[in-house]
């Protein structure tokens, strides 16, 4: 039964969001606007739009593994480098805007 337990807990799997009401209000608890989710994240937005089918799956993620061998109370304590709960990576200031020139030594231009 133990052994049964450990798998659960390194093992986890889940259905995908293919709903755009449920994209649009996860997005809003993080704090976006419809606008916003438009203008940032707009082929998403475009295609939950016309439909996406569902799609699921499960990994073994080392991080959990690590995180129940260190007897850790949350992953976030053996992740390199955790999101907090609005989903930004603080030492990395990430996501945020994107300047010109960034734009420009990737070659991406925006019309």
């Amino acid at each position: 039964m133990i052994w049964l337990e450990m798998a659960m807990n390194w093992l986890r799997g889940a259905v995908r969001n293919h709903n755009q009401d449920i994209m649009l209000k996860a997005f809003e608890i993080a704090g976006y606007s419809e606008e916003d989710i438009q203008k940032k994240f707009g082929a998403l937005y475009h295609a939950f739009a016309f439909g996406t089918p569902p799609h699921a799956g499960a990994a073994a993620g080392i991080e959990r593994i690590v995180m129940l061998l260190a007897k850790e109370d949350s992953i976030r304590e053996v992740i390199a480098f955790p999101k907090n709960k609005k989903a930004r990576d603080m030492m990395m200031n990430a996501p945020s805007e994107v300047f010109p020139k960034q734009l420009e030594e990737v070659h991406i231009k925006l019309s």
